[in-house]
C-alpha cells in the first residue's frame, strides 16, 4: 500500500525577486539528497519495489511524468527507479479523515510545557552557525559521542529546543551511535512525542506523516519502524500501535515527561554543523547525557536532528 506525504517548507527570501540557490548548480548531476527536503513542494514517500519490500523514495518529474527514485537511510538518491503504485494520494495531510482518522474521535490531553533556563556561558564563547549552511551531499561523517571540539553557544531558543527534544519520554533507555541506526524502542516514544509536538490531539494518524516525523527528528530513516513497531512499543510501554489493515497508527495517550535535561555545554564538531551537547539529567536513573546533534532545516519548528545518544 502506497504511503505518501508532502514536505512543504516555506522559504523566506529577504531580497525581493531573488531566489538563492542552495549548494548546487542547476546543471549539477549530483544525487538528490536530504537538501531537497528544504525546497518547496518536494514529495518524499514510501513505495513497494519489485520484491515486495518497502523503500523510501523521492518523487521527481521527468518530461512531465511523475517518477520515484529510491533514497538511502540518509536521504540520498541511490539511482534506482521505483514503480509508483496506482493508489497514489497526496491527501494525507489535507484531510484528517484519510485512512480512518475521524474528525469526531476522542482528543488526547497534551502535557504542559516547562520553563527553560539557558546555561551561563562566557560572552567570549562564539555562537553556532546558521542552519542554512548545512549541506546534505552524503559525504559528511557523523561524529561519535566520544569526539570533542571547541565550546560554542546556542541561542536561548535553541537551548530550549534541544532540551525538549532530549526530554522525549524514556529516550534515556537507549544509547546509539549514528552508524548503528536508531533503536526502535525509543523511536516508538519519539513518534508519540512528535505527534504531540505538532499540536495534534487526535488518536489516529496516517502512517506517512509519522514515519516522516521520525526522519526529521533523527535525520535518518528508522528502519522497519512499521513492521516492528508493535513488538517494540509493547516492550517499551509506548502508547502507539500500527494498524496494517488501514495503514494507520493509533496513539492512545501522550506520555508524561519522565526525564528533565539541562544543557551544560555545547561543542562545535565541525563537518557540517554537528555539535556535541552535554547535559545534566534528573527524574530517571541517568545523570548525564551526551548527544550529537545536527543543526538543519528538516523540521523548521525544531531546527535540529538527534544523530547519536549516550546516557550515563
Amino acid at each position: 500500500m502506497k504511503k505518501v506525504f508532502i514536505l512543504l517548507l516555506a522559504v523566506i527570501v529577504v531580497l525581493s525577486g531573488i531566489f538563492v540557490s542552495c549548494s548546487k548548480n542547476s546543471d549539477s548531476s549530483e544525487d538528490v539528497s536530504v537538501s531537497d527536503l528544504e525546497n518547496n513542494d518536494i514529495e518524499f514517500g514510501v513505495e513497494v519495489d519489485e520484491d515486495g519490500n518497502e523503500v523510501d523514495v523521492v518523487y521527481e518529474y521527468e518530461d512531465g511524468k511523475k517518477v520515484a527514485y529510491e533514497v538511502d537511510k540518509d536521504g540520498n538518491k541511490t539511482g534506482r527507479k521505483i514503480k509508483i503504485s496506482s493508489n497514489n494520494s497526496n491527501d494525507d495531510k489535507k484531510n484528517n479523515k484519510v485512512n480512518g482518522a475521524a474528525d469526531d474521535e476522542e482528543e488526547l490531553n497534551t502535557n504542559p510545557s516547562r520553563e527553560h533556563n539557558p546555561p551561563k556561558v562566557d560572552d567570549k564563547v562564539p555562537a553556532t552557525s546558521d542552519a542554512n549552511t548545512t549541506k546534505f551531499d552524503g559525504k559528511d561523517v557523523v561524529p561519535k559521542t566520544t569526539d570533542s571540539g571547541k565550546e560554542v553557544k546556542f541561542s536561548d531558543e535553541d537551548y530550549a529546543i534541544i532540551e525538549n527534544m532530549l526530554e522525549v519520554p524514556y529516550l534515556y533507555t537507549a544509547n546509539y551511535e549514528n552508524s548503528e541506526g536508531v533503536p526502535l524502542s525509543i523511536a516508538t516514544h519519539t513518534a508519540v512525542w512528535m505527534a504531540e509536538h505538532e499540536g495534534s490531539t487526535r488518536k489516529t494518524y496516517p502512517s506517512s506523516p509519522v514515519v516522516l516525523n521520525l526522519f526529521r527528528y533523527y535525520g535518518q530513516t528508522v528502519v522497519n519502524f512499521k513492521t516492528q513497531c508493535n513488538d517494540f512499543a509493547k516492550d517499551a510501554k509506548a502508547p502507539i500501535t500500527y494498524n496494517s489493515k488501514d495503514d494507520t497508527f493509533t496513539i492512545t495517550e501522550f506520555t508524561k515527561r519522565k526525564q528533565t535535561v539541562n544543557i551544560t555545554k555545547v561543542e562545535d564538531l565541525g563537518n557540517n554543523n554537528y555539535y556535541k551537547v552535554t547535559g545534566k539529567v534528573s527524574g530517571c536513573n541517568k545523570k548525564t547525557v551526551v548527544a550529537i546533534v545536527q543543526k538543519n532545516r528538516l523540521d523548521i519548528t525544531l531546527g535540529f536532528s538527534i544523530k547519536a545518544l549516550k546516557w550515563s
